[in-house]
């Protein structure tokens, strides 16, 4: 009977485990994959402004444009970390920032950087 009993106790603390490690794992995706998908929305848009940037008549609406997505997305992009070129043939963007995402314990610190380029008809 003592047997059996201590066999019990060591199921609990298998379960006990699982369900902090599960804990765990929700609590990083609910912090960390909102990032990443604003990231890869932002990026997104930086491509598709760069594709269509011959339609723009200046550089500065192509900086407004993603400058203000950055902020709907609450991403931390300045104008100084946003390199909008037009050369006679292509339009390069280049954009960087870094996002903290606190974890409680550590706080993790997510770098974009991405450079696009389009040509120009």
């Amino acid at each position: 009977m003592d047997k059996r009993r201590a066999e019990r106790g060591e199921g609990r603390v298998g379960v006990m485990i699982s369900l902090i490690l599960v804990a765990i794992g929700i609590f990083l995706g609910v912090k960390i994959i909102p990032v990443r998908v604003s990231a890869y929305e932002f990026k997104d848009h930086i491509r598709e402004v760069c594709r269509y940037a011959a339609t723009h008549k200046n550089d500065e609406e192509v900086t407004r444009r993603i400058i203000e997505k950055a902020e709907e997305l609450e991403i931390p992009l300045s104008k100084k970390n946003l390199e909008v070129k037009r050369t006679r043939s292509e339009m390069i963007i280049t954009a960087s920032y870094e996002q903290s995402v606190d974890l409680k314990v550590y706080t993790y610190v997510y770098k974009f950087r991405t450079k696009e380029r389009a040509p120009l008809f």
